[in-house]
């Protein structure tokens, strides 16, 4: 019981989790209206957009800035661990992309 008070008591984990559960409400919201179906995977799956893994770190560490400082070293860290994580995603989004041209070429040529 201790445990759960401290994790729901923590601002920065808050903050984080609070923006992935957005960013993936958002996807499922967007592709309701984009499709006019309601695809539950989308609250769970990864990719697409808004990007949820970078609206976890990237808001983790505004929350981090505002709760001890903007030249604190957690601050520093979380900017940079913000900085690899969305770096890291958009290289793997351009290889699944490149990965999708093939195969398309493949199934219609």
């Amino acid at each position: 019981m201790n445990v759960i008070r401290t994790l729901t008591s923590n601002y920065v984990l808050n903050v984080g989790v609070t923006s992935w559960i957005l960013a993936q409400l958002i996807k499922t919201i967007l592709t309701l209206f984009s499709t006019k179906k309601l695809v539950l995977e989308r609250l769970f799956g990864a990719g697409g957009m808004p990007s949820s893994h970078s609206a976890t770190v990237v808001s983790a560490a505004i929350a981090i800035a505002k709760k001890i400082s903007w030249d604190s070293p957690e601050f520093g860290l979380a900017l940079i661990f913000a900085g690899v994580v969305m770096y890291d995603a958009m290289g793997v989004r351009r290889a699944a992309g490149e990965q999708a041209k093939v195969l398309n070429r493949l199934v219609f040529d």
